[in-house]
């Protein structure tokens, strides 16, 4: 009897920590350092895009499912504050992309408009992950923002997964900069 009421408090204790502990970011350092996996995602307006495509560029990639859209917003303004104040040719070699999954929804027509939606909303292009294999080659978490940069020679330098916190923006900007300004 003692041994059984020691486990029903380890469960509840266990249990507790996993629903009231709040959700804060974690690394995937299964692809830092590593060559990103290949990816064809679409927009609303029907225009694919692969990693191919995004050669020769750095890659702020947030792949997201609606649900967590806002998890990193505060991210996501800095580094739109942080982008807007650099100069032409900075802005010319680093592409901001948000990835959707997508994928086993119905109503396809309203989704593609709710990416062009977007799109116009947060001013960049919004693809979706239609068929999920991006989500699966990426291994990303489902629910929270995954926040992927990827350098010019197609290496991930930064995954993270979760709600990033403010003290790591600084971090990521720096990183930008040594990405984008790398010969």
């Amino acid at each position: 009897m003692l041994m059984r009421r020691t486990y029903l408090i380890f469960f509840v204790f266990f249990l507790a920590l996993l629903f009231l502990s709040p959700v804060s970011s974690y690394t995937n350092d299964t692809f830092i350092g590593k060559v990103a996996p290949v990816f064809k995602v679409m927009s609303g307006d029907k225009k694919t895009l692969t990693l191919n495509d995004l050669k020769g560029k750095v890659v702020v990639l947030f792949y997201e499912t609606k649900s967590a859209i806002e998890q990193n917003r505060k991210l996501k303004t800095t580094l739109n504050i942080f982008y807007a104040e650099q100069p032409n040719p900075f802005k010319k070699d680093i592409i901001r992309i948000g990835v959707i999954d997508c994928h086993g929804v119905f109503f396809r027509g309203a989704w593609e408009k709710g990416l062009r939606d977007n799109s116009l909303k947060e001013g960049i292009t919004i693809y979706g992950d239609w068929d999920g294999e991006m989500a699966a080659d990426y291994r990303t978490t489902e629910d929270v923002s995954n926040v992927i940069i990827i350098d010019k020679k197609g290496i991930v330098r930064y995954y993270t997964s979760g709600q990033v916190e403010d003290k790591n923006f600084s971090i990521i900007e720096k990183l930008l900069d040594n990405l984008v300004n790398k010969k």
